[in-house]
């Protein structure tokens, strides 16, 4: 079982591999946090299955609390990862759970032998770009009306 960094055991974080007993809660999770954007039931089972995707589950005192999901890829420059989606149950932010899903999904592309990660955030999501700032990542620039409402992406890079 994987978990992240912290000593989870003193703050009631717990984070294991997503299973297919996970997408119900996940899609629903993805429903609040994301809302048009949001993965669908069947995407979010697709990932959870494919075997470039890494998917990790947080548990807060044993309640559904958040989850992650990364890719894998090559390109010329070799293989690298992805974040396709970060959510964190309004009940349980501010308790470190994005950043211990962070690092153990960063530590899982390490393992992986991904170099970078790359990532794509709305503009106007500061909570998401600080907390992102603060993992390492670095703004490489903006993608017009990447989402579906007309905002406008930042791509965002970490060196792993």
């Amino acid at each position: 079982m994987m978990r992240g960094h912290l000593n989870q055991a003193t703050c009631g974080i717990h984070v294991r591999p997503a299973t297919e007993g996970d997408v119900e809660s996940m899609y629903a999770l993805e429903q609040m946090c994301f809302d048009v954007e949001a993965f669908s039931a069947h995407q979010l089972q697709y990932l959870v299955n494919a075997k470039t995707a890494y998917s990790f589950v947080a548990e807060y005192d044993d309640a559904f609390a958040g989850f992650i999901i990364g890719l894998t890829n090559r390109n010329r420059f070799g293989k690298y990862g992805r974040i396709y989606t970060l959510d964190v149950d309004y009940r349980f932010r501010r308790r470190g759970i994005a950043t211990i899903l962070l690092k153990t999904l960063m530590e899982r592309l390490r393992q992986a032998g991904c170099t970078n990660c790359f990532l794509e955030v709305k503009v106007d999501n500061d909570k998401a770009i600080t907390l992102y700032e603060k993992m390492g990542f670095e703004r490489s620039r903006i993608v017009p009306n990447y989402y579906s409402d007309g905002v406008h992406a930042l791509k965002m890079k970490k060196t792993l």
